[in-house]
């Protein structure tokens, strides 16, 4: 896409933030009995209590999943457990937003720019289902992505006319088809490929381009971000996404001033070739922690080492 944005560097991203999917449709999906949503989250994400049955709005308490937060004086804690150290810890439910209208006027020019992973058009739907975990911050960072991935398999198997999810957090728009593909993969492949987006900007009269991932900051995690000229872009893309990977599931273990394998000159990882990365805030909005990777040769722009 060719279009010129102007940055907005007064948008910030929220330290952390939910993780929504929203299931898309062209038409309005069939209604599914709460019953039998109920089955299809017992079998995907274990023991459940129903705790709201509204056929439009359903959510499910889950003993498989639960949520630690520390405990403030005064507060109420309903179906919690004290922990004795300070802490309580709850259930994560299991939310479901059923059949309502989805408005496409609403995602802006700016995130449509950065749609790479699916070509047809967004406005042809209308409806969506929409997922999310309620209390699961609270969770290890990769409950939430299980969680995430798994409650797009529960719409999924009781709404199979879908076609494409959205993830406005990070912009991501994806095929159902896509999110199938990987389906037995890790963890780590299937909710970078449907939560975390590689973003591509062309820096304006120059031959300057940077790509970053959105996506980690939900959780307070460090998306990644290089600014570069003379590499294949499409070489940079899956570089930046292996990165991606190793950081997810590794528990995010790169450091400032650590070094790490960078790319030759054909695009291909190398292990004699190390570039520096250290923590700073992003290039391009919103404003957020990223992990800026130097890339020697290629590297682009000022910078303090």
């Amino acid at each position: 896409m060719n279009d010129n944005f102007a940055q907005n560097l007064d948008e910030k991203a929220p330290e952390r933030t939910m993780l929504i999917a929203h299931v898309l449709f062209r038409e309005k999906p069939a209604e599914v009995p709460v019953s039998e949503l109920q089955k299809a989250v017992e079998k995907i994400l274990g023991d459940v209590e129903i705790v709201y049955d509204a056929p439009k709005a359903p959510f499910f308490a889950l003993k498989n999943y639960r949520s630690t937060f520390k405990k403030e004086e005064g507060k109420e804690y309903k179906n919690s457990v004290d922990n004795g150290d300070g802490t309580v810890s709850m259930p994560v439910t299991a939310n479901f937003i059923i059949g309502e209208e989805f408005d496409p006027k609403k995602v802006d020019a700016f995130t449509r720019s950065q749609f790479w992973d699916y070509k047809g058009n967004i406005d042809e739907f209308k409806y969506q289902v929409a997922s999310f975990g309620m209390l699961s911050s609270g969770m290890d960072y990769k409950l939430q992505a299980e969680l995430f991935v798994k409650q797009i398999e529960v719409v999924l198997s009781c709404f199979p006319e879908a076609e494409v999810i959205y993830v406005p957090h990070s912009g991501k728009l994806t095929s159902v088809e896509n999110f199938r593909q990987v389906t037995g993969e890790s963890l780590s492949v299937r909710f970078i490929r449907t939560a975390i987006n590689a973003r591509f900007f062309r820096i304006e009269n120059s031959e300057d381009a940077v790509i970053d991932t959105l996506g980690f900051f939900a959780f307070g995690a460090p998306d990644i971000q290089i600014h570069f000229h003379g590499l294949n872009p499409n070489s940079v893309v899956s570089y930046v996404y292996s990165i991606a990977s190793l950081q997810f599931k590794e528990d995010f273990p790169v450091k400032s001033g650590d070094t790490i394998d960078g790319l030759d000159d054909s695009g291909n990882f190398s292990r004699t070739i190390q570039w520096s990365a250290r923590y700073e805030n992003a290039l391009i909005q919103p404003v957020r922690t990223v992990l800026d990777i130097n890339c020697g040769k290629y590297a682009a722009g000022r910078r303090q080492m």
